[in-house]
């Protein structure tokens, strides 16, 4: 379904008896490979026909062998099986439904669909998105419609038409404590992050960094200047914000091909097309903090690179910045999951506010709701977690919040570029999360790679606090009050990277009042009509008289679940007159 870069060799092994579909990356084929030629065979070219023959071999325990960021889908003609397979974050992610006597699978929702004979929506999903901003586990929009569990092995019988699914890789395992020193974990640290930096510039691609202020980037940025990576970047947002200001700043520093794509009043004239695609790229499935994805998306479709390298993940080595499921002080003095839980349900309600969602629904979403779906899928969702509160935290943004906010986000730019992620390696994620959590809280193993790399990029200030990168708490904290003023204040150079409170929202606010009132969505019955009017009219009061913003994300909710619903379900039938 994407472009297939990161495997120039064909993507399917048509040998017979079996055959295999590869995509992404194969970090260990080489080994795999040797592996091969020291067995008596020889090692055939490419991901796919290297997985066919230890395939043939060792069936289909060979999952457990492959390492990398992929997904991959093995037909078994002699057995008469279908093996899926997921790596263990879901950086690609696969979805199948059984019905009418078929098995059904594609690395996209909308694909599937085509051959499902009743599409429905979720109510499930739908309660997951309007308390947390995405799902939860592996359902989707589409009732009976699953993804494929990240660190599996997905097998369907011909035969018996019967599904197993067989777990290769644990997420708790990476919390495994190693008890060595913070000077030994320091230099681990180091040492995996630079391996890491090796296999996601392996290839002879044409790189590409979306250069943010922040200090995701900066690591990449500083690993890529000392490997003296040839290097094109990218900045977006408002003219004259922070971003825009440091990355001009950085990218001279690092010599790179810099271009910065301006977020402007024409970008969102018509906020519905730039949605409705968001919807079909994503499954209807990522809520967009300011709609700038589809603005970056355009600047790809026109850059010079082929792989894109994005900083998602890092979070989790400055755990007190991943939002929503950050660390904070309430969270590290709890001891137990049962503090945990309710803790964080209160917490995360920047979607929904109150019963305000409830209200509005009607049938069986307003049942979900009622019922407290959301509530269970949370509960399950760390139900063989057993780890200590800080580390649930990191444990539920990675097996959550990954695969189902940032690996959506990139199925969008994956249309015109192939992503990478060094912070999201396996490796890298197992000797950071080895160490107590308060070691990975702050801004500290940032500053540390950063130093190991290029010195140089702790000179230039961090967006978020105003202060250099590479200042202590006691200056950040400083450089902090002053840096909120002059972003509060609009000033030039300290701007904010967009503006939601201006002719965004207004946007926003009238493509909701169009969508959500419309006939098409009214004849459907999901929502209740007066409930709708009242919402939008709130979300119009308040941001015009108070600038609070309390209705806008649960409005773009219901707006991606009606758009959705337009594409891949059936109209509504009209009522009789």
């Amino acid at each position: 379904m994407h472009l297939g870069v990161l495997q120039p060799s064909p993507q399917l092994s048509g040998e017979p008896g079996v055959r295999v579909l590869f995509h992404g990356d194969l970090h260990n084929q080489k080994d795999l490979a040797s592996a091969l030629e020291q067995s008596g065979e020889r090692a055939p070219a490419g991901a796919a026909a290297i997985i066919a023959s230890l395939y043939r071999r060792h069936g289909v325990d060979i999952v457990r062998s492959l390492k990398g960021a992929f997904c991959a889908a093995i037909l078994d003609e002699t057995a008469g099986e279908l093996v899926l397979v997921a790596d263990p974050l879901g950086s690609y992610p696969l979805y199948w439904f059984t019905a009418a006597n078929q098995f059904v699978f594609a690395s996209e929702l909308r694909a599937a669909l085509r051959a499902h004979p009743h599409p429905t929506l979720n109510p499930r999903t739908v309660a997951d998105l309007l308390k947390f901003a995405f799902p939860l586990g592996d359902k989707t929009l589409a009732d009976g419609v699953e993804m494929v569990p990240a660190g599996s092995a997905l097998i369907y019988r011909a035969s018996t038409e019967t599904v197993t699914v067989r777990r290769y890789f644990s997420l708790p395992d990476l919390f495994a404590p190693s008890n060595i020193g913070e000077r030994q974990y320091a230099d681990a640290i180091t040492s995996a992050f630079a391996a890491s930096m090796d296999r996601v510039t392996a290839g002879s691609h044409r790189y590409g960094l979306s250069l943010s202020g922040g200090l995701d980037t900066r690591v990449m940025l500083s690993a890529l200047d000392r490997l003296h990576v040839p290097l094109s970047t990218f900045t977006l947002g408002g003219r004259g914000c922070a971003d825009e200001v440091i990355a001009d700043e950085l990218s001279a520093m690092a010599g790179t091909r810099h271009r910065f794509v301006a977020l402007d009043n024409q970008y969102l004239g018509d906020l519905q097309p730039t949605i409705e695609r968001m919807v079909s790229l994503t499954d209807g499935m990522y809520v967009s903090h300011g709609f700038t994805e589809m603005l970056a998306l355009r600047g790809f479709e026109d850059a010079d690179c082929s792989v894109l390298l994005r900083g998602h993940a890092g979070e989790l080595a400055k755990a007190s910045t991943a939002w929503p499921l950050h660390t904070d002080a309430r969270v590290h003095a709890m001891k137990s999951k049962d503090e945990f839980v309710p803790y964080l349900l209160s917490r995360i309600t920047h979607v929904s506010r109150g019963d305000a969602a409830r209200e509005v629904f009607a049938g069986e979403c307003a049942r979900a709701l009622e019922g407290d779906d959301a509530r269970r899928s949370f509960e399950a969702s760390l139900a063989e977690a057993d780890l200590p509160p800080a580390d649930l935290c990191s444990y539920l943004y990675l097996k959550e919040y990954h695969r189902r906010v940032t690996i959506p986000s990139l199925e969008i730019f994956r249309t015109a570029t192939e992503v990478r992620m060094p912070f999201a390696d396996v490796d890298f994620l197992r000797t950071v999360l080895q160490g107590p959590a308060r070691w990975r809280d702050g801004v500290k193993i940032h500053q540390m790679l950063i130093a190991a790399n290029g010195p140089k990029y702790l000179r230039v200030r961090n967006p978020n606090t105003g202060a250099p990168a590479g200042a202590g708490p006691l200056r950040e904290a400083i450089f902090d009050k002053v840096n909120t003023v002059l972003r509060r204040l609009n000033v030039h150079g300290y701007r904010h990277y967009h503006s939601f409170d201006g002719w965004m929202r207004r946007t926003l606010l009238d493509l909701a009042e169009r969508v959500l009132l419309g006939e098409e969505t009214l004849d459907r019955g999901a929502f209740r009509p007066a409930m709708l009017r009242e919402t939008v009219a709130q979300a119009r009061q308040l941001g015009a008289h108070q600038g609070a913003t309390e209705h806008d994300d649960l409005l773009q909710t219901l707006v991606l679940v009606e758009l959705w619903q337009r594409q891949h379900l059936p109209k509504p039938a009209l009522a009789p007159a």
